[in-house]
């Protein structure tokens, strides 16, 4: 495989859980960035630790449970501005809408799909987005287009709070719990969950939490339930009700 000049690249920080698919990853960008220091962590937590202390020109990270945490919230503290990962590429095996919706939101420069697209290919993503340039993985591009043309998103269908719900109560918690982690009553949770019940078409709680581990609102994990972006959607709820008694105001 012909490669084409590079960009200088100083420091790659791999994340990935599995040791073999993250050498094998290291093995791939040594080709086109030799001189580079290249480290794996193998957690979210060591990830953290890591990038606490040292800059890093290209994280590429995982989205997996077996990270130990929500790898959204990571991917979301890294594409801050203030950051010290320069550039994101994720390297996934996950193909649900809201996963890629959030990458999207959070303008995450690459996703690789290694599901469909050979290892050779991760060299040409890696490079772009080293170099500042976008590389989506068209089998994901062609799932988001074509879940955008059926409007069928759940991220659509549900407003914020019904997805806050929707995540607490897809992870096996009751009114009462939700309605604790939210600031609600468990009686305005009861209503809520009703009204998620007739968008989603099911009948009872076991159902609603099989819907929202398939869409990916709940991850079941050895260590216990995640969440994927709850923060981020918790944070954009709160945000939106300090907002609204100043609109009323005006």
């Amino acid at each position: 495989m012909a490669l084409t000049a590079q960009p200088l690249v100083s420091s790659v920080l791999i994340v990935k859980a599995d040791r073999l698919y993250a050498e094998a990853l290291r093995q791939l960008a040594r080709q086109i960035f030799p001189q580079a220091r290249i480290k794996l962590a193998a957690s979210l937590d060591s990830a953290g630790t890591a990038l606490a202390t040292e800059n890093v020109d290209v994280l590429v990270t995982g989205v997996g449970t077996s990270l130990g945490g929500d790898a959204l919230e990571f991917i979301s503290t890294c594409t801050c501005r203030n950051s010290r990962a320069r550039q994101v590429l994720v390297v996934t095996t996950h193909h649900d809408l809201r996963l890629l919706g959030a990458l999207r939101a959070l303008s995450v420069r690459g996703v690789f799909d290694s599901t469909t697209e050979p290892p050779e290919q991760f060299l040409t993503a890696l490079g772009a987005v080293a170099n500042g340039d976008y590389y989506w993985s068209h089998s994901l591009l062609d799932l988001i287009h074509t879940s955008a043309a059926r409007g069928n998103s759940l991220s659509r269908l549900l407003t914020t709070c019904e997805q806050l719900v929707f995540s607490i109560i897809g992870g096996g918690s009751d009114d009462v719990a939700a309605g604790r982690e939210l600031g609600l009553s468990p009686a305005t949770v009861s209503s809520v969950r009703r009204e998620l019940h007739r968008k989603l078409g099911v009948q009872h709680r076991g159902e609603l939490m099989r819907v929202a581990a398939q869409s990916g609102f709940v991850q079941f994990a050895p260590f216990g339930v995640v969440r994927p972006g709850y923060a981020m959607l918790a944070a954009a709820y709160q945000a939106r009700k300090i907002k609204r008694p100043q609109l009323s105001a005006a």
